[in-house]
């Protein structure tokens, strides 16, 4: 009988250091507050937790890791598993990727963001790029087409946009600066001191940041139609960490990927349906762009497409592979429409 027993509290204990083994536990570096922006992430924790029957957990910080500016070197010494980045950030780490951040890409909807980013991410020259920081690329942070919110006297021509001190980063900053911009690349949890302080007149966000960091909270006005592009913001992994996760645990964290980003979608959604009540409640006018102004804003801002290529081409990336991915992209998502 003594026998049976130690053998059954033997195999008690072995399945329960097995059970701890298999748990795994993973630090999430973002920052600013829960928003639109970061539901994906979430949802992605939640999806993980639930499908590993609470053996693979997410711990999300809002800050407490890092700075935003940081988080991609965080990951390359793995001070964490999983964050969030956005590419204009530091272009020079992540060259391959701006490609998705040119103004006037024609990108018409978050869904073909999601489409053109993935294809891009799924680039043998990202992959090996994102290496050299130990990253591992896992879905975006898909985001509308950027518009102005700004005080003072709307700006509604190229004329008014000389001098305008604007916020925006990448490659929208960079097609601002052609039209006599003066762009900052404050970071987005700046935004609402740098527009109240007047160092900045016109925050370049899409609709969840004007809510989220309250830049809408001080505007007098908001461009409808401007869409000079967005920015690009992957979430990433630590090489190392993802490939120390169990068989069962990387196929549940694979699989819930894609129903993570589609949540992201339909909240999204959401939040656009409500934007024009938000205006109404803020008081602030809604200001549409005359289409020949937008068209010439376009015409100034093409060039910086070439010019992209040709950099990237001189620094030994597929610059014109990377920029054909994305129309070609295009081109197949709306022809499968």
């Amino acid at each position: 009988m003594k026998t049976l027993l130690k053998g059954t509290v033997a195999s008690v204990l072995s399945l329960t250091f097995v059970g701890e083994a298999l748990a795994t536990e993973w630090n999430v570096s973002v920052w600013g507050v829960r928003r639109a922006f970061t539901e994906h992430i979430h949802q992605l924790a939640d999806l993980v937790e639930e499908k590993s029957g609470g053996e693979f957990t997410m711990n999300i910080s809002y800050g407490g890791l890092s700075k935003n500016r940081e988080n991609l070197d965080g990951i390359s010494i793995g001070a964490f598993e999983m964050a969030q980045f956005c590419a204009g950030y530091h272009r020079d780490k992540n060259r391959a990727i701006t490609v998705l951040e040119l103004p006037f890409l024609g990108v018409a909807n978050l869904e073909e963001e999601v489409a053109v980013s993935h294809a891009v991410y799924d680039h043998p020259a990202v992959a090996e790029e994102m290496a050299q920081w130990n990253a591992k690329m896992v879905m975006t942070s898909p985001m509308p087409q950027y518009n102005l919110a700004g005080t003072g006297e709307p700006k509604t021509t190229l004329a008014d946009f000389d001098g305008m001190r604007v916020r925006a980063t990448g490659g929208l900053g960079q097609a601002f600066e052609k039209v006599g911009g003066v762009p900052t690349s404050v970071t987005s949890s700046e935004a609402y001191n740098a527009m109240e302080s007047g160092v900045v007149d016109t925050v370049a966000f899409a609709q969840h940041a004007h809510l989220a960091f309250r830049t809408i909270d001080i505007a007098d006005w908001w461009t409808e139609n401007l869409n000079p592009g967005t920015v690009n913001c992957p979430v990433v992994v630590n090489i190392d960490a993802y490939n120390d996760l169990s068989d069962e645990h990387r196929a549940i964290f694979d699989e819930s990927v894609p129903e993570a980003v589609d949540y992201y979608l339909a909240n999204y959604g959401e939040l656009l349906d409500k934007w024009e009540t938000t205006l109404a409640e803020k008081n602030v006018q809604k200001v549409t762009v005359p289409e020949e102004e937008i068209a010439k804003f376009r015409e100034v801002a093409l060039p910086l497409h070439q010019d992209w290529i040709n950099t990237m081409n001189d620094q030994g990336l597929p610059g014109q592979e990377l920029y054909d991915l994305v129309y070609a992209t295009l081109e197949k998502v709306r022809a499968d429409d």
